[in-house]
């Protein structure tokens, strides 16, 4: 922990809390360590997901409906 870090309350229900102890016990980290790498971890994947949608938002839709008839008329479904 460094001296920027920044105390914060959360809640998780006991059998969370029971999964976090046991892996944090099993990778020799702190909770705080442990939680801070998942959120962390989360953002940057959610990040990626967000690039990966602004990459490809002007390229050509297909309908559901359409993929669909598609996929069909090739034999896959």
């Amino acid at each position: 922990m460094s001296n920027d870090d920044t105390k914060t309350t959360i809640y998780l229900s006991p059998s969370v809390r029971r999964a976090l102890k046991r892996r944090v016990i099993d990778t020799d980290q702190t909770m705080s360590e442990y939680v801070d790498r998942a959120i962390a971890n989360a953002i940057a994947e959610d990040l990626e997901d967000i690039e990966a949608i602004e990459a490809r938002r002007n390229e050509p839709s297909e309908s559901l409906e359409g993929f669909l008839k598609a996929i069909k008329q090739d034999g896959l479904v």
